[in-house]
């Protein structure tokens, strides 16, 4: 078994798809090991009324450090998705709430139409315009920078191939993904490993191996590990092979975030 299992993308009842509450994820990760989880609930910009919600999971997040302090740390996260469209709800959220840790994601290729529910057998969705529209909408992101990790760069894979075995070819993209990542490291922005993938039918990490290495290649070196979990008996799974897979392009260490600055953990 790995150790340091720190899972900086997690998500409770909070979020519209969630299925545990706060506690249920912390009691899991006690009982199984991990050191750490950051609850990251939903926040999609081009969606009103959900302040509520991530308020309440961080006040529930801050009770459950306090009554647990010492045998696990539980921080506070958000992930931020759209915020490049929708740059001042973005601003006035962080600016009104405290945050350990800010995931930036694309969720959509086109506002308030999440790539997870496209019809990729449908003949009038082209793969290649989502492809295009999502890589060019990271890049934008990454430009913005009101985030402190990208969340799983690559996400429309999760679907084209996990869930509807169409082949998808990165190629025609490769220079704006190389854009992108240069931004990130340029910036100081991590990079998430997100493993969900394992578990939805992908069978790999989003982002890839080719781009976990061009982020390497470029001096990137703070890489955060997320399960995406949805439930708590999916807190840090496959954690163990994205390890390996860090530690076999060359990285010493992963990250994760106390008041938006990255705290380094060894890969062991």
């Amino acid at each position: 078994m790995k150790l340091n299992l720190f899972d900086s993308h997690v998500h409770s009842v909070q979020s519209h798809d969630g299925q545990s509450a706060t506690g249920e994820l912390c009691a899991w990760a006690l009982d199984h090991g991990v050191m750490g989880v950051c609850v990251t609930d939903h926040f999609e910009c081009d969606i009103p009324d959900q302040q509520a919600d991530i308020e309440k999971t961080l006040r529930e997040v801050a009770l459950l450090q306090e009554k647990n302090k010492g045998r696990i740390r539980m921080t506070r996260g958000i992930e931020l998705a759209q915020g490049h469209l929708f740059p001042e709800t973005a601003a006035g959220l962080l600016d009104k709430m405290d945050f350990d840790f800010v995931l930036g994601s694309v969720h959509c290729a086109t506002p308030g139409t999440d790539i997870g529910v496209i019809n990729f057998n449908d003949p009038a969705v082209k793969v290649s315009q989502v492809l295009e529209s999502y890589f060019q909408s990271s890049y934008e992101m990454a430009k913005q920078g009101q985030f402190d990790a990208m969340a799983h760069f690559g996400y429309p894979e999760r679907y084209i191939w996990g869930k509807y075995r169409i082949p998808v070819n990165f190629l025609p993209y490769e220079e704006v993904i190389q854009e992108t990542l240069r931004l990130l490291v340029e910036g100081g922005k991590g990079l998430e490993v997100n493993t969900s993938g394992y578990r939805q039918g992908l069978g790999k990490t989003i982002p890839v191996l080719g781009i976990l290495k061009r982020y390497f290649q470029l001096g990137g070196r703070i890489v955060t590990l997320g399960s995406d979990a949805h439930r708590a008996e999916d807190i840090a799974a496959d954690f163990d092979v994205a390890m390996d897979i860090l530690t076999g392009i060359g990285f010493q260490y992963f990250a994760f975030y106390r008041e938006r600055q990255p705290v380094m953990l060894k890969l062991i």
